[in-house]
């Protein structure tokens, strides 16, 4: 669900270019601008995890539900112990992007925000092609991080919002294209949907009837190796008889 907070994102596209902008990209492999310059070596996925979590959520948190979501101690000593590191790294890193006191973290509010997932979210109804090609990759695709279990359910449903969303509407391109007779494009986005769902052999054979359709044998048939391998490789049997038909 989009969050009151992430509807101020998209009235900020076009300041981030300012003296204090923060940009960020967080499907895919995540990465964090301060003023168009890129954050130094975190050499720590906590620290891009937090900053992360408190991109998408701007507002105050108290540290010690910071320190309950990042770290599984065994006591709030240890957790809140383990988070005073955690934020002295990420200070040397965000500068005064981030605001730390003793008792709450937040992201500061005079720096002005681009989010690209909050971007996907608010442009997706109207400008889907413009949305899609914001989703370079699931949501923290490359964060994984030790012993924070809350934070990872958090990015787990995070992350499988944002797919399904991409999924759905990349469904929606698709059949919009293929209807037109607009073939490349839906070739295009047929591939898009693959690269999220490679395993989906329903999707490897429709991208194969497009390239047929579109004249594209040698394509088809690409597609059609492409699809046995990642089907054997990945359930140890052959495509159905139904797609290996198509180019017989």
């Amino acid at each position: 669900m989009q969050s009151l907070e992430q509807k101020t994102f998209i009235e900020h596209d076009k300041m981030v270019e300012s003296s204090t902008g923060l940009k960020i990209y967080l499907f895919g492999s995540p990465s964090f601008f301060i003023n168009g310059q890129p954050i130094a070596d975190t050499s720590s996925n906590k620290v891009e995890a937090l900053l992360a979590y408190l991109v998408c959520h701007p507002y105050p948190h108290l540290r010690d539900a910071l320190a309950s979501l990042l770290f599984n101690a065994q006591s709030r000593r240890q957790a809140n112990s383990n988070l005073r590191v955690l934020l002295s790294r990420l200070r040397r890193v965000c500068e005064d992007s981030v605001l730390i006191t003793r008792q709450t973290v937040r992201l500061n509010p005079a720096y002005e925000v681009w989010l690209d997932t909050a971007v996907f979210q608010q442009t997706i109804a109207q400008q889907p092609e413009a949305a899609i090609e914001l989703y370079k990759g699931d949501f923290l695709e490359t964060v994984q991080v030790q012993d924070a279990n809350r934070f990872v359910e958090w990015a787990a449903l995070e992350r499988e919002e944002h797919r399904l969303l991409a999924l759905e509407t990349l469904l929606q391109l698709i059949k919009k294209y293929e209807a037109a007779g607009e073939l490349e494009r839906a070739i295009y986005f047929a591939q898009q949907i693959l690269a999220i769902e490679p395993h989906h052999e329903g999707w490897h054979r429709w991208l194969i009837q497009l390239h047929l359709q579109n004249g594209q044998r040698t394509e088809a048939e690409a597609q059609l190796a492409a699809c046995q391998q990642i089907i054997q490789e990945t359930f140890e049997q052959e495509p159905s008889p139904k797609t290996q038909s198509l180019l017989s």
